[in-house]
């Protein structure tokens, strides 16, 4: 508790000269960071007091991509806001990029783990503009005072329900109490109240104070057996209402209650997380985080963290794409916060939520700046947001999407300029734009579009009336550095492909291309656009940008290669100790069957094997003896940077044998090992057992 009022103090005494700078032009992580080989930093004020940086870097271990969102809480101009999905607790989930829409927020960032799937609702802490919408769990959450200043802790919450005289402790806010008893106080942001038996439900009138801890009275007793409309309820279990008497109508009831270590007076917003991950500067093994234990996975990473001065950083890393960003450890996550300037710092959700929004310069509204490791962006439970508060004023200055051009000769490159007022908001400009570029031998401007002529440095001057505006501009002779992606692609025979041709300066910055470009292959056929169409064997395929070349190795068709897998084979369930067993068929060698038995001590049960897959496995392949009960037979594999691959490998609900064929995702590190072949009972029902049989079990291996 003592360190949070220690930051608090900090936050009030930091010099004005500190917050200039909301982030750093550059970053050096310390380790266990990777080593940083080159990096092309952006970084740009998007509102007084909210800056955004962009961090493109190559490491020793593969590119990474990093987005921060600085936040100065010391302007009363910015302030903190916590977005519920749908402004529901539960609710079908929505992404980060309609939170921000529909409110206005200049950037923001997914927050806390969910019940991903079923409710959608958050897991930790709900404070949402002052209201506690729900009760804190063993777990560190972010927080934002009424002041706007940020804080990290992990909240208790202990509080009463005086019904009639009678004192019963409130054992949760907005959620059902659990079988056994205790009373529950339900608010509108609940939702309806679906039929529940051994349930009490008491229709409560509000009369004062700001809702869950406020004044009641009781309007009647309702049918918990029939569905009840949003409202507020006092949900009494069977055990509860038995020891006391049923509440009457016209009964007074008051809620009282507070968190801690920080009191629900002093804040605006607590949005649940964890695990905490640096404290006082230092890496911190958090045990009650979720997933606490696997700190060794390279992962799409979110985050919040603070520094000394006050600064609130939200920082997405993306990862699990190979060609664009591997992801983080969470030391290494720890690390990057150190970077920033901050000394302490929680994680949010990761992996497919992973998901940071901002209005870059320019944009009348935010935008997503990651790539989320789904490829789409994953609706989630909330997010927390930065809003600027300052009005739109007349524009005072003219900017660009790209704030810099940078592109080889040839290269046709969009350019969307718009007017800014004083607070970066888009406002209305005259339709009088011209461009001047200097020196004009590097290229021309006009409806929208620099076309690049000949190598230079030098400027775009944008006029619109009084309004003027600059774009730097940069057309190399020659790219440093040009790859192609998808990294070790394949296609079947006679099948066709995009390849991508992606081409950098000195620094790692992103060189635009021409549309047409030279392209070679060796074996089929490709055209300057980067269409290649297979032949019957597998290519090297190239392309050369001025002068510099690159090549990749298409492996055409595919083969298979048998794995050991019944030899070694086990049987395990979740949680373990499970009924059922993995056994083999002395007729047939390569047979496997796995019996299970859901319910509760089993909700799932695998035949793992944990075996290396030859290199340039594409997928998997293997006959199941379906036995037609609508279990979900699925595949766990390990890829190169050790992070869990989960694949959908079939519903059986056709009895008989079939051949399934499972191919792995493209764009993402290798798949080295195949852990485990295991079924789950179909959602939504849980089945008394079963029995398959697996067998022939093979690596899809890319080329001939």
């Amino acid at each position: 508790m003592k360190r949070f009022l220690v930051a608090l103090a900090l936050f009030a005494l930091a010099p004005a000269a500190a917050r200039a700078s909301l982030l750093p032009a550059a970053i050096a992580p310390g380790a266990p960071f990777p080593r940083i080989l080159r990096q092309a930093p952006t970084v740009e004020t998007i509102a007084p007091g909210i800056a955004y940086g962009d961090y493109a870097l190559d490491t020793a271990v593969g590119p990474l991509s990093i987005h921060v969102v600085a936040v100065d809480p010391h302007r009363s101009d910015v302030k903190m806001r916590q977005v519920l999905a749908a402004d529901a607790l539960q609710s079908h989930g929505e992404t980060v990029g309609s939170m921000a829409k529909r409110t206005g927020a200049v950037a923001g960032i997914n927050g806390d783990y969910f019940d991903i799937g079923n409710t959608n609702r958050p897991t930790n802490v709900v404070v949402r503009d002052g209201a506690l919408l729900q009760l804190p769990r063993n777990r560190y959450a972010l927080a934002i005072g009424r002041n706007g200043y940020p804080q990290i802790a992990e909240f208790t919450f202990a509080g009463q329900v005086e019904v009639g005289g009678r004192t019963l402790t409130l054992d949760g806010v907005n959620q059902l109490p659990p079988p056994n008893g205790g009373t529950v106080l339900l608010t509108p942001d609940f939702g309806s109240v679906g039929a529940e038996d051994d349930l009490t439900l008491v229709s409560l009138a509000a009369l004062g104070g700001t809702p869950p801890l406020a004044r009641y009275r009781v309007s009647g007793v309702v049918d918990n057996l029939t569905t009840q409309p949003p409202g507020f309820y006092v949900a009494i279990g069977l055990n509860t209402i038995d020891s006391i008497q049923v509440p009457s109508p016209g009964d007074l009831v008051t809620v009282t209650g507070d968190l801690s270590p920080i009191g629900l007076g002093s804040l605006a917003t607590a949005i649940g997380g964890g695990p905490l991950i640096l404290h006082a500067g230092a890496w911190y093994a958090d045990p009650d985080g979720p997933n606490g234990g696997v700190y060794a996975k390279r992962i799409p990473c979110s985050g919040a963290a603070i520094a000394p001065d006050g600064r609130l950083f939200l920082i997405e890393v993306d990862g699990r794409q190979a060609s664009v960003s591997v992801g983080l450890t969470r030391p290494e996550f720890a690390a990057l916060m150190r970077a920033l300037g901050a000394t302490e710092g929680m994680a949010f959700d990761g992996g497919g939520s992973s998901t940071l929004v901002a209005r870059r310069l320019g944009d009348p509204a935010s935008e997503v700046v990651n790539s989320p490791s789904d490829g789409v962006e994953r609706p989630v439970a909330n997010g927390i947001f930065a809003y600027s508060t300052d009005p739109v004023g007349p524009p005072v200055r003219l900017v660009s999407q790209p704030a810099e051009i940078r592109a080889v000769t040839g290269a046709i490159v969009p350019v969307r300029v718009a007017a800014l007022d004083a607070a970066s908001h888009v406002a209305s400009g005259g339709s009088r734009l011209s461009a001047t570029v200097e020196p004009a031998s590097l290229g021309t401007f006009g409806n929208g579009r620099f076309v690049a002529r000949h190598p230079g440095r030098g400027r775009v001057i944008l006029r619109d009336g009084a309004l003027t505006g600059t774009i730097p501009l940069e057309v190399p002779a020659s790219p440093a550095q040009v790859a192609i992606v998808p990294i070790a692609p394949n296609v079947e025979r006679g099948g066709s492909l995009p390849l991508i041709a992606r081409a950098f300066d000195p620094y790692g910055y992103a060189l635009a291309l021409p549309p047409l470009l030279r392209w070679s292959a060796d074996a089929g056929s490709i055209d300057g656009f980067g269409r290649y169409r297979a032949g019957s064997r597998n290519a090297n395929v190239g392309v050369r940008v001025g002068n510099v070349a690159a090549t990749t190795r298409v492996t055409v068709g595919s083969h298979e290669v048998a794995i050991p897998f019944a030899q070694h084979a086990r049987f395990t369930t979740i949680p373990r100790g499970g009924a059922g067993a993995v056994s083999r068929d002395a007729q047939c060698g390569t047979c496997v069957r796995l019996a299970y038995a859901f319910g509760s001590a089993e909700r799932a049960a695998y035949a793992t094997a944990s075996l290396d897959l030859p290199d340039g496995a594409i997928g998997l392949s293997f006959d199941v003896q379906d036995d037609g009960s609508g279990t979900r037979l699925k595949v766990a594999l390990r890829n190169a940077i050790d992070e869990a691959v989960l694949l959908d490998a079939l519903v059986l609900d056709r009895p008989g044998w079939r051949h399934v064929v499972v191919r792995f995702p493209t764009g993402n590190a290798q798949i080295a090992r195949l852990i485990a072949l295991y079924v789950l009972p179909p959602k939504g029902m849980q089945l008394s057992g079963g029995q398959i049989v697996i067998r022939n079990v093979r690596a899809v291996v890319a080329g001939e």
